[in-house]
């Protein structure tokens, strides 16, 4: 009986993975500035054959390790190189992440509990979103998921194995995103243990077998580059893009204390309201119930690092969303049966629930968002039917109603808007206004310099207000300031040019340029042939 539960329950999953993650997973160009810097290393790797140092623009690039880099030049070698083929990497690791956290789930805390919970995250809409995008975090999420639920496993279970592949995991997570991810884990697994005060798993012939495992899987590969590059690679990896984005904020606007909290509670939509429920039940239950102290360990550990580290990024708290799904899955899973336990929870449930349906409402309102108004509207009518269910005690289609708004606004998104989505995010439409026969230069800011470059094959110029215009160094021309851009344009004669909508007007009054033509727009990016002045 159990298999012919489970067996469905799979089907489910995948029907509801098929649509979130994998439906016109290729309808849209690649998204800048991310995709396509991780797709011109992997078209590079393809390229040259060199499937050891990541390289980008013929260069060699030391912003992430090689894990993520192999998977992508696989599927470009299986598919071909379209932008389904890119995004393949994420797609697939998001569903086993989901089919994981249900296998997971049921043993945690219940075969409906872990449905619900496989359903929560599958839906949730950061997840569902990124899950979409060509970005390392999704693999990332689920080996720290695989190693801290085999430390789960070995904890209460005392089998070897799974602390074998506890290590196993965090073994790849590392070559995935680097040392930071073997920090993670040891926050929540330190944190959680001393909570519960359980004898540490960390021990006998599993431990030392993992560790071996652990190192032949995460070391090899690092000790290649230091060998072959030495200072530049350890400074520029290990310096730069781990400890110098926790000292220093890359995106300052984004450095704020609540920042993270507001990407989990946002990045839960159509879930608001149960999490909020969660978090509650935590609060109060995190010392009574040791899944509950397991997986909150898990949450706030992980919070309370990255809210620490000064560079901050929606994705970068990604894999937080497994453990909030299972706390979240086991709290409706109690509502389901037993509805709420207070009428304080009911409130709190009703208001996240009615802030959540009117957050859409406002698309039509919005001069930006206007496009989204079809799927935006679809949402809040799936979440406002939820409402009504609940109120009327169905709670399981109400369920069922959060499911289908995310479903909706991910079809409606990718039918109605698609074009509107693709101009406001992607360079594919702008590069393809810009290719030049010609010969004449391309200039491009620093957003869309890459995915202009890999959509043309054609050298780009970066076009920006001081020399260094990126986190990382590229090695690309850069034309800083007026001045700079005066002297390229008389040099060349004329040359093709993307401006962000913020910055044309400044051109526009400017005397140092004149542009031949009206520009074409591209959602906020305009391209222009400028000439010099005569």
């Amino acid at each position: 009986m159990f298999r012919s539960s489970a067996f469905r329950d799979i089907i489910v999953l995948l029907l509801v993975c098929s649509v979130v993650f994998w439906w016109r997973l290729g309808k849209l160009g690649l998204i800048d500035p991310d995709e396509p810097f991780y797709a011109q290393t992997a078209h590079e790797m393809v390229a040259t054959g060199d499937w050891i140092t990541p390289q980008i623009f013929g260069q060699p690039q030391f912003e992430k390790p090689i894990f993520f880099y192999w998977l992508t030049a696989v599927s470009f070698k299986v598919f071909g190189e379209t932008e389904f083929a890119a995004r393949v990497p994420s797609a697939l690791p998001a569903t086993l992440l989901v089919l994981l956290v249900y296998g997971f789930g049921v043993g945690f805390a219940g075969r409906r509990a872990g449905l619900l919970s496989a359903l929560v995250l599958a839906t949730g809409l950061e997840f569902a979103i990124m899950s979409r995008l060509m970005l390392t975090d999704i693999a990332l999420a689920l080996f720290l998921a695989g190693a801290l639920f085999s430390y789960w496993q070995a904890l209460t279970k005392t089998s070897g194995r799974w602390l074998v592949l506890h290590f196993v995991c965090g073994g790849l997570a590392v070559l995935t995103k680097g040392p930071l991810a073997s920090l993670v884990t040891l926050l929540a697994v330190g944190s959680f243990s001393g909570l519960v005060k359980r004898r540490s798993p960390y021990r006998g012939g599993p431990l030392w077998v993992g560790l071996a495992l652990y190192v032949a899987i995460a070391v090899p590969w690092y000790v290649v580059m230091l060998w072959k590059f030495g200072w530049e690679y350890f400074n520029a990896f290990f310096v730069h893009e781990n400890i110098m984005r926790l000292l220093h904020a890359e995106h300052p606007s984004n450095n704020h204390f609540y920042y993270y909290v507001a990407i989990l509670a946002l990045g839960s939509i159509p879930w608001l309201p149960a999490l909020a429920v969660a978090v509650m039940r935590g609060a109060r239950g995190i010392r009574q119930d040791e899944r509950l102290a397991f997986l909150w360990c898990w949450i706030l550990s992980s919070v309370l690092f990255l809210t620490i580290a000064q560079s901050k990024l929606p994705s970068y708290i990604f894999y937080v969303f497994v453990p909030l799904a299972l706390a979240v899955g086991m709290t409706l899973d109690d509502w389901l049966t037993h509805g709420f336990r207070t009428r304080t929870e009911f409130r709190i449930a009703l208001g996240c629930a009615l802030f959540q349906c009117v957050i859409p409402l406002a698309a039509p309102l919005i001069k930006v968002a206007r496009p989204f108004a079809a799927p935006a509207l679809m949402l809040a009518a799936c979440l406002a039917s939820g409402i009504a269910l609940a109120l009327w005690g169905k709670r399981l289609p109400a369920i069922w109603a959060h499911v289908a708004g995310t479903a909706a606004i991910i079809v409606g998104a990718l039918t109605f808007s698609v074009e509107h989505v693709e101009a406001y995010s992607s360079a594919r439409p702008v590069a393809q206004a810009m290719i030049s026969e010609s010969g004449e230069p391309l200039l491009a800011g620093k957003f869309l310099a890459r995915g202009i470059h890999y959509y043309t094959h054609q050298p780009v110029v970066v076009l920006a207000n001081k020399p260094q215009p990126f986190w990382t160094p590229h090695p690309l021309p850069v034309v800083a300031g007026r001045d700079e851009l005066l002297a390229f344009v008389k040099q060349h004669g004329a040359v093709r040019a993307t401006i962000r909508r913020s910055e044309w007007p400044f051109w526009q009054r400017s005397e140092l340029i004149t542009a031949a033509g009206e520009p074409q727009w591209f959602g906020d990016n305009a391209v222009v042939r400028l000439l010099a002045p005569h």
